[in-house]
């Protein structure tokens, strides 16, 4: 028998059987079987959801953890409440009044003034003008008096016609110009609507 030709089949033969046992082992995990993924991939979200669920039963049933979170938004509108300063109404003679610190044209001001359950002041005597004198020494208020433009004449928002002798208006400079009025240091004057002023409400007492 040729030995030269044996050996080397003898050696051969074992690596074929390794190698043959090695690629039965690991082949089908390189290339599954059809159906196999879709089965692994079962398996995995199975216990994946059993696992959220078990979670969120121990957050649920844990004592002193709120169910939700408070929005943002709230949270936001509550401090913004807790630090706005409340409005200032000064009291007199049966009235209550309100100097803004902002400025606006008239019809804002009159709008701001509305959500305030109030209106822009009516001056109805001299008191009540002496009063606003004392309190408009440093700025144009805007009050509740406008020029018909029809009519020629001023008009108070309670539709009443402004008196003679109540203080001295000053005449429009413009034509279809300055139809409002403001008040400073207890002078009326003609101005423009349009025009950013401070503006005074005026309610009555309850």
């Amino acid at each position: 028998m040729n030995l030269q030709l044996v050996i080397p089949g003898l050696v051969i033969l074992p690596i074929k059987l390794v190698g043959t046992a090695l690629f039965l082992i690991y082949f089908p995990q390189i290339f599954p079987m059809p159906g196999s993924q879709g089965t692994l991939n079962s398996t995995t979200e199975e216990s994946i959801t059993e696992r959220n669920w078990i979670f969120f039963s121990v957050v649920q049933t844990t004592p002193g953890l709120p169910k939700t979170q408070p929005d943002s938004g709230t949270i936001t509108t509550t401090a913004r409440d807790r630090t706005a300063k409340p409005l200032q109404w000064e009291g007199h003679r049966g009235n209550y009044y309100l100097f803004s610190k902002a400025k606006g044209v008239w019809s804002s001001s009159r709008t701001e003034c509305d959500e305030q359950s109030s209106d822009l002041v009516v001056i109805s005597d001299r008191k009540e003008l002496e009063f606003l004198r004392n309190k408009t020494r440093d700025a144009d208020y805007f009050i509740g008096l406008t020029y018909s433009e029809m009519e020629r004449r001023w008009y108070w928002i309670d539709k009443t016609e402004l008196t003679r002798g109540l203080f001295t208006l000053k005449p429009k400079t413009l034509e279809y110009e300055n139809d409002c009025a403001v008040i400073r240091a207890g002078e009326v004057s003609p101005a423009s609507c349009h025009q950013l002023n401070h503006w005074i409400c005026e309610k009555t007492m309850k």
